[in-house]
């Protein structure tokens, strides 16, 4: 059931607690990176469909930063505050925090405060521990990269905000269990999950991309972001060659989370070349198509209902939608060259029986996937889908749909609603379904902190 759509709110209902500064810290020179144009916020224009409204229209339910199960927020050898060298330890979460075990002396974790920040203690109603806040050396811009690979998350709440032109790159980790937020404004080289394998109470927010690029560059490149269990919503501006995983077991595409639920992904800006997999449960996939400043041949996305091998495939029980932010009047095709103003949906002539691979893919098990994914057991295939603009600013050239159960043709009044037969490659306009509006991203997540 597609329910009505909630604004999401900065994380509200905690009190902090300072931890973990432990006097002059020592350590390596962080990793450098280049610095970032101005920073802008975006926010959906059409609100309608927001709690509150009046608005009765049924729409992808956004998860709220609100649950935390009973959890376990502290690392298990600095968690307690116990005496070392006649000083008392900083209390931390999680992580690798000396050099070797056997040291004890805090190499890592003095690094990782002198060249990223520090935490705060989230606690809950009853001032029980809930999770940790991250407290940037640089309010705006945390370079999130280097000694931040030995933060491993918590259980509980964890809230790394990076700042409107903060960066994570260069590495691999994660937030560990619990409904976790990540922010930042670029990054490259990542492979990095907010979720963790059949966790519970793991509705995760991610937003990657804080300023809108007015000319054809990208902010975040050669990225991996797993979101795993639960039910979570990514705001991806500006992005090229990088995949969102809403749902995968442990990232891995050959497997969904069987604690996965409803995710919401919301494309926006520049973007090339790019995945979302929805894994289990209902997902919604909005690409805001217009919003490209093209300046290649084609864009080449995939978008997957549930993964991207193996089983998880076609295995999705979940009703999946894509919408197109993209004109109402957009006349709808099923052969031929596709015109200006029109959208093409088809099964390709010749399709493969078998799985046709992307290549650079197919020896990683976290991002392995398919371009035409063969053909299920009950007889689907992948849909092929082009867009050109009225105004010839946008040519999508081919991109792939594999999994999805319903296509949305803009959105407002005028938007209309299709059930997809991926097995005869067709699409049906069915007014019974109702129109999703996209969720807005909160201001607050990419302003400046001072």
């Amino acid at each position: 059931m597609r329910t009505t759509i909630l604004i999401l709110s900065s994380i509200i209902g905690f009190s902090a607690l300072t931890l973990g500064c432990i006097g002059d810290p020592e350590g390596g020179e962080p990793v450098q990176g280049e610095g970032k144009s101005e920073v802008g916020v975006y926010e959906e224009e059409n609100s309608a469909g927001v709690e509150g409204t009046g608005d009765s229209g049924a729409n992808p339910e956004a998860p709220e930063a609100g649950e935390i199960c009973t959890v376990s927020v502290f690392d298990a050898k600095y968690g307690d505050g116990h005496e070392w060298k006649g000083k008392p330890t900083p209390i931390l979460p999680p992580g690798q925090w000396d050099w070797k075990p056997s040291d004890n002396d805090l190499a890592n974790w003095k690094n990782f405060e002198k060249n990223i920040g520090a935490f705060e203690l989230l606690t809950d109603a009853s001032g029980g521990p809930a999770g940790w806040e991250l407290l940037g050396n640089s309010l705006n811009a945390v370079d999130f990269a280097g000694p931040a690979a030995y933060f491993h998350g918590s259980e509980g709440r964890d809230i790394v905000n990076l700042g409107p032109q903060g960066k994570i790159h260069s590495m691999s980790g994660g937030l560990g269990a619990g409904p976790d937020v990540l922010v930042f404004n670029e990054s490259w080289s990542l492979d990095y999950s907010t979720g963790s394998g059949g966790a519970a109470c793991d509705d995760d927010i991610v937003v990657a991309g804080c300023d809108e690029n007015a000319d054809s560059s990208f902010d975040i490149a050669t990225t991996s972001i797993h979101a795993g269990a639960g039910a979570d919503l990514f705001f991806v501006r500006d992005a090229k060659a990088s995949g969102f995983d809403g749902g995968n077991l442990d990232g891995n595409t050959s497997a969904l989370d069987p604690e996965d639920g409803d995710d919401i992904a919301v494309f926006r800006g520049n973007m090339l070349d790019f995945r979302f997999f929805g894994g289990a449960g209902n997902d919604t996939a909005i690409w805001y198509v217009d919003e490209v400043n093209q300046s290649t041949p084609w864009l080449g996305p995939n978008f997957f209902g549930g993964g991207g091998a193996g089983s998880a495939l076609w295995s999705d029980s979940g009703t999946d939608r894509l919408v197109l932010v993209i004109p109402t009047d957009t006349e709808l095709i099923s052969s031929g060259a596709t015109q200006p103003g029109q959208l093409l949906v088809r099964i390709l002539n010749g399709y493969e029986a078998q799985p046709e691979w992307d290549g650079p893919t197919v020896g990683d098990p976290k991002a392995k996937y398919c371009i035409t994914c063969g053909v299920s057991p009950a007889g689907e295939k992948t849909i092929t889908i082009e867009y050109r603009s009225a105004d010839g600013g946008v040519n999508t050239g081919y991109f792939w749909v594999t999994a999805f159960e319903e296509l949305q043709i803009g959105i407002g009044a005028g938007a209309q609603v299709y059930s997809i037969d991926d097995v005869a490659g067709t699409v049906t306009l069915d007014p019974s379904l109702e129109k999703t509006t996209p969720p807005a991203l909160d201001p607050a997540y990419c302003a400046s902190k001072g």
